[in-house]
């Protein structure tokens, strides 16, 4: 990992602490970058990928006029509530390396071997995330799971089908960690969704380098999601 990397991590870890513990409140206004430079003693960069990952993690938001605002529904309660032992914070970062590896690889052959019944079926899983999204369902977990999973079977790999089978708890634990907090956000829940039928949209037309991306750039979010909370967790 980069210095600038390690550095922006700091950045974004110190401003959710700072939210947690209440030193800013939801609907603040958080100072401008050169003031957030200037009091961390890091160049603008380095403040503008920390915050980058705050507003990717539905902590903050952009409003017309310029800055950055804490979220009225501020998840620290929701990411306070969200304990893991070291063990657990150690598998969901290795399942998150096989899932960068596996899914994008899924959503690719998937777009070559689906069949008209397997589409059919992720976009009867796509309906219920759709639903999920505009009304904060709380089976959103399982939905999501579903359709990643229905993605693997349209591989025809049993490999990857058994892989997907067997890591289904673990599976469930990250999804937690990094969509918890958009449950009370419809703008980050239709976000999600719509990066889901990204996916969809590649593999119904038959575009596995367009559905290869799409998975990509779904994973890339999440892991923004994913690295900021488990900063908190030592392992």
């Amino acid at each position: 990992m980069s210095k600038k990397e390690k550095i922006s991590q700091i950045i974004s870890r110190e401003l959710l602490q700072l939210i947690e513990s209440g030193h800013y409140l939801p609907g603040d206004k958080l100072p401008t970058e050169m003031e957030l430079s200037k009091q961390f003693g890091v160049s603008r960069i380095s403040v503008r990928e920390a915050l980058s990952v705050l507003r990717a993690s539905g902590l903050i938001t952009s409003r017309q006029g310029g800055g950055s605002y804490i979220e009225e529904n501020t998840q620290s309660q929701i990411l306070r509530s969200i304990h893991m032992k070291s063990d657990d914070v150690e598998s969901i970062r290795h399942l998150f390396e096989m899932r960068k590896i596996l899914e994008p690889e899924a959503a690719y052959l998937a777009a070559t071997r689906r069949t008209r019944e397997q589409l059919s079926s992720m976009k009867h899983v796509l309906d219920k995330l759709e639903y999920g999204s505009l009304n904060a369902a709380q089976n959103h977990y399982t939905n999501d799971i579903a359709f990643h999973r229905a993605v693997i079977l349209a591989t025809h790999n049993p490999v990857m089908i058994h892989m997907m089978e067997n890591l289904a708890d673990l599976y469930e634990k990250t999804l937690k960690v990094t969509l918890e907090p958009n449950k009370e956000l419809k703008q980050k829940r239709e976000s999600v969704y719509q990066e889901h039928c990204r996916i969809y949209e590649a593999i119904e037309l038959e575009e596995p380098e367009l559905a290869k991306v799409q998975s990509t750039i779904h994973l890339r979010n999440a892991e923004k999601k994913l690295s900021l909370f488990l900063q908190n967790y030592e392992i």
